[in-house]
């Protein structure tokens, strides 16, 4: 029969290829660590968070 290729005939390393960069569990483990990360260091964030807004505020910038 002709020399169409189903995609389904594909190579199994660009089947795999294409698992992983779809696959979602390397982003939501990233998300996962970035939270970890964050609530570990909250207190810290907080102040720089504020600190940031009073200086954007007292620049007249507001």
């Amino acid at each position: 029969m002709g020399g169409s290729v189903r995609p389904a005939d594909r190579p199994s390393g660009a089947r795999a290829v294409r698992a992983l960069l779809t696959d979602p569990v390397l982003p939501v483990a990233a998300l996962g660590v970035a939270v970890i990360a964050a609530v570990l260091h909250a207190p810290v964030l907080t102040w720089a968070i504020t600190g940031g807004l009073a200086g954007y505020s007292l620049s007249g910038s507001v």
